[in-house]
């Protein structure tokens, strides 16, 4: 009895002993979040919080009120050019026929990449596209090649005054319906979610 009461008052000290301990509060500290759970995690928050299936004509006659805001656009891949490329929208999924510039601030995965990407972003490329409304801009109709004009004949590439321009932060293939696996991220968004709260 004497021994069962003076192991439980010993435990008892050694217990709080550990409590006021580094080690105590190590082995019960929930860690930081590693970098691939916090670009996770903001990831899941941009696609959740973003806006959704904006009238196409609402960002061109309302800019001011989308300014600067996260968009969700979608569309299939008809011209690229240096840092940017041109996204139509079909309109039989948006009843609104219309073109979209997507700014980019590092290269599109290719298939010749090495190591070579799981998915490529090009021309004719179906994708959803999240990322920062930042008004309209113009892009001369010259500038879009033979190819795409032979390609895609149906299209009017006339109509590039003054259309809607995102700042990509994450591209996700059209099929990807839950946003799950992006297959391009913005390395300034990368950047800006890893030194946050540093």
């Amino acid at each position: 009895m004497k021994r069962s009461l003076l192991h439980s008052i010993l435990l008892i000290v050694i217990f709080f002993s550990l409590n006021g301990c580094r080690v105590f509060h190590y082995l019960t500290e929930t860690p930081p979040p590693s970098d691939e759970e916090k670009i996770i995690g903001s990831l899941r928050n941009l696609t959740q919080t973003a806006l959704y299936n904006i009238n196409y004509n609402s960002l061109r006659l309302e800019a001011e009120t989308f300014k600067g805001k996260n968009i969700r656009v979608f569309g299939v891949i008809v011209e690229e050019f240096n840092r940017d490329f041109l996204l139509f929208t079909n309109p039989f999924e948006d009843n609104e026929y219309g073109f979209y510039r997507i700014t980019i601030d590092s290269p599109l995965p290719k298939q010749g990449d090495y190591p070579r990407p799981l998915k490529y972003i090009s021309r004719g490329s179906e994708i959803n596209v999240f990322g920062v409304y930042n008004g309209l801009t113009t892009i001369n109709p010259d500038r879009i090649s033979k190819e795409s004009r032979r390609l895609n004949p149906h299209i009017d590439f006339t109509r590039l005054k003054n259309i809607p321009t995102i700042e990509a932060k994450v591209i996700y293939d059209r099929i990807d319906y839950r946003f799950e696996k992006p297959i391009w991220i913005s390395k300034k968004f990368v950047e800006e979610i890893l030194t946050e709260g540093e």
